[in-house]
């Protein structure tokens, strides 16, 4: 899985990029994901040589330094590097948020919500005094949403509504990256278990329809782990409407052992509406569910040991929380803040037959074949929005070892000492699929064999899904 690559910066001082930041021009390329073994810094070479490619989770900054002059780059070399990835366009599109952006960048270029309104009653213009569009996209209809029938082209993570759909990717490719597609690539990414019809679908629009040069596809698990700079391990990924748990062995999944919950951050935030009213509060469960979502982003977490903190919220106030809402009164929020995230892994909490998140990712690696299951123990990978809540880490941990030593050990806990259990929980999880792909992209931007060209697709039709390994 190395690769030899030959960077044309000169080599300076290198330090970790953080959380949050964005470098641009400073950025060296990512490649190929390898195993997350030890590498030597940059620094520590002899001078004039070259960095090593690094795991991707591991990005580098160039941080100013005397330039050698034989490796001083041009001055036009960077913008070509930028228009070249300008050519190559990402698009993540989840059941609540659309990822999109430009091969090789670090952050996505825009996120916005997967919706689509339509004006209800054409006289409320006049009381605005806002021309209302026949079809309002993204974050225009969170502004008007007391005036727009809302719908949702995408449901626990596959297209329901192609027109709706086109809609979307219009106000993406237009409107956001301001793209003209005729000139660009495309890499959209796939949702486990997406029916093959619905892949089939997409390469027609995005040929027949935004005439793309080319076009790939690659499921969403896979990309996540390139992002983490791996190619084998079992990915537990979460977003808007739905959870699932995928493993991939050397680059591959597994569609027949991934498992699905069909509870996840939209489901969440209902939950904690319904347990709002419960404590009296005035809640309207469409006008303030933007409020309470955001109310389950600040103050949620996932307990470690449920009974107890339970207990401990009925007997004492440690637990209770204020929250200012828009209108400036202030609630008091308490073990709601531990019950509602609790569905993850208790789903029947909200009427939802079937396993947690634990249980499945536990069944998940069972049901593997034995050679592979210590390494996918060994790595298994938090992906997602609904993923970042404090304490599910430790708390998948803990219910990990604990079903593991009840059903296979048979008690016997002088055997856990064998298990290497590590969960992995980036910072950046929330957008790791769109993260992963720009990796993926930003690797075969040049390599046209790879993507299926607009001749492909009019040669042999959706058959040539099968370049993607889809069809």
């Amino acid at each position: 899985n190395k690769a030899s690559l030959n960077f044309s910066v000169p080599i300076g001082e290198y330090g970790r990029v953080g959380f949050g930041q964005r470098p641009a021009a400073e950025l060296t390329p990512h490649h190929l994901p390898r195993s997350r073994s030890s590498t030597s810094r940059p620094s520590d070479l002899p001078a004039g040589c070259r960095p090593s490619p690094v795991a991707y989770g591991d990005l580098r900054v160039r941080r100013p330094s005397p330039p050698l002059e034989s490796t001083r780059a041009s001055p036009g070399s960077q913008e070509r590097w930028d228009m070249d990835n300008k050519k190559v366009v990402v698009c993540d599109n989840g059941t609540g948020y659309v990822k999109c952006g430009f091969a090789g960048e670090n952050f996505p270029t825009s996120v916005f919500p997967c919706v689509v309104g339509r004006p209800m009653l054409r006289y409320e213009e006049s009381l605005t005094e806002q021309e209302l569009k026949d079809i309002v996209v993204g974050d225009a209809c969170a502004e008007l949403r007391h005036q727009l029938d809302i719908s949702y082209p995408v449901n626990n993570g596959i297209v329901q509504n192609w027109d709706d759909m086109c809609h979307v990717w219009d106000h993406t490719f237009y409107d956001e990256l301001k793209i003209d597609p005729k000139e660009c690539k495309i890499l959209l990414t796939d949702p486990p278990l997406n029916p093959s019809k619905n892949r089939e679908k997409m390469v027609e629009i995005m040929f027949e329809k935004y005439n793309f040069m080319a076009f790939f596809i690659q499921i969403q698990a896979v990309l996540t782990l390139y992002a983490q700079g791996l190619l084998t391990g079992l990915v537990i990924d979460s977003g808007d409407g739905v959870t699932h748990v995928v493993p991939v062995v050397d680059g591959y999944s597994f569609p027949h052992l991934t498992k699905r919950m069909n509870v996840a951050g939209r489901h969440i935030t209902s939950y904690l509406v319904d347990l709002l009213l419960r404590r009296g509060y005035s809640v309207n469960r469409t006008a303030d569910f933007e409020t309470v979502r955001e109310i389950k982003e600040k103050l949620c977490y996932i307990s470690y040991d449920y009974k107890r903190e339970y207990q401990l919220g009925l007997e004492t106030t440690v637990l209770v929380k204020n929250y200012t809402l828009p209108d400036g009164r202030v609630i008091k929020v308490g073990t709601e803040r531990f019950q509602a995230p609790e569905a993850l892994f208790t789903p029947e909490l909200i009427d939802v037959e079937g396993d947690g998140m634990a249980d499945m990712a536990f069944r998940c690696i069972q049901e593997m074949d034995i050679d592979n299951r210590m390494m996918l123990y060994q790595h298994i990978v938090l992906s997602g929005g609904s993923t970042m809540y404090p304490g599910l880490p430790s708390r998948l941990e803990k219910e990990i070892l604990d079903r593991y030593l009840e059903v296979v050990l048979k008690g016997n806990k002088d055997g856990l000492k064998k298990l290497r259990l590590r969960i992995e929980d980036p910072p950046r999880r929330k957008h790791m699929v769109f993260h992963g792909g720009t990796v993926l992209a930003d690797i075969m931007k040049d390599a046209s064999e790879l993507w299926i060209s607009k001749q492909d697709y009019l040669e042999e039709g959706v058959a040539c899904l099968r370049k993607c390994g889809q069809a």
